[in-house]
Order: structure tokens, then C-alpha cells, then sequence
């Protein structure tokens, strides 16, 4: 069985770095090094996601606007359409959708559409790896036990 969103927000700080969208691209820049993330929600006052800010954004914000980008707004270059999932999706899900629509970030929303945490493809690739060595693990001492059942009845005979 396959963990959901929320069992992976679950696993890591959870405090999520936003901003609203009359931030600066500047202060942008600065949530983004400072707490070493690749993307901020951009979201209203009543918590509800109004869009995204990537680093992708910023770059094309640059390349299209050059030194004046820095007078540019989240609000004027934020993805307003992003895809988003909830915490009851499954993670093999979350993949897909990554994959998809080429995003490396999904806000987790509620029922509200209010902001409820972020989930990155790092929490993906970082949680299917951890699946396949626990599985793998298990395998491993599974075999292990049969090859000992197996030496122990052996000697028994």
C-alpha cells in the first residue's frame, strides 16, 4: 500500500513558507535561498492558494524583464492554475501528476482550497526510494528465515 500526501507532510517540518501577492520578486528570491526551497504558494488573507511562485517563474521573469523584474510583484508572474492535490492522495499519484504537467512542487490544499502544506518531487523520489529499501529489506529477511526453516528441517531428518 502506498502512503498518502499526508503520511510524507507527516515525516518532515511541515511549516510552509508562503507569501501574498504583492511580494516582491526580490523577497521572493530571498524566502527561496533563505529556507532553501524551490518554490513559495502565493496565497490571499483567508489562507486560500492564489497561485505559485518557482523558480522557473523567476528565471523567465528575469530573462523577459531583465534589471526591471526586480519592480515585478508574485502576483505578475505567479502561476495562477497550478496543480494541486489534497492529503488523502496517494503518493504513486502524486508522481503522475508531477510528471504530467512537469511540475516540481504541489500545493496540498483542503477542502477549502486553503494552504495545508507543499509537497516537492524531492518528497516523492525521497519517499519511493525509502519504499523500495524497506521493501527490498523485507524480502531480504524473509528469504533469510525461509533458507534457515529450511537448514533447520534439513537437520532434523
Amino acid at each position: 500500500m502506498t502512503a498518502t500526501v499526508l503520511r510524507v507532510l507527516e515525516s518532515r517540518e511541515s511549516h510552509v513558507i508562503s507569501a501574498g501577492p504583492a511580494t516582491s520578486l526580490r523577497e521572493i528570491a530571498r524566502l527561496m535561498s533563505g529556507h532553501r526551497i524551490g518554490a513559495v504558494p502565493i496565497i490571499a488573507e483567508d489562507q486560500t492558494l492564489l497561485g505559485l511562485v518557482a523558480e522557473r517563474n523567476l528565471v523567465a521573469a528575469l530573462a523577459a524583464h531583465g534589471p526591471d523584474a526586480a519592480g515585478l510583484r508574485a502576483q505578475d508572474i505567479m502561476v495562477r492554475e497550478s496543480p494541486s492535490t489534497t492529503t488523502d492522495v496517494d503518493i504513486v499519484t502524486v508522481a503522475g501528476i508531477m510528471t504530467q504537467s512537469r511540475a516540481r512542487h504541489l500545493p496540498v490544499l483542503d477542502r477549502n482550497r486553503a494552504l495545508v502544506g507543499i509537497i516537492s518531487i524531492g518528497d516523492v523520489v525521497k519517499y519511493r526510494i525509502d519504499h523500495a529499501e524497506t521493501l527490498a529489506e523485507d524480502l531480504q529477511n524473509y528469504v533469510n528465515r525461509t533458507d534457515h526453516a529450511g537448514v533447520a528441517q534439513e537437520r532434523s531428518a
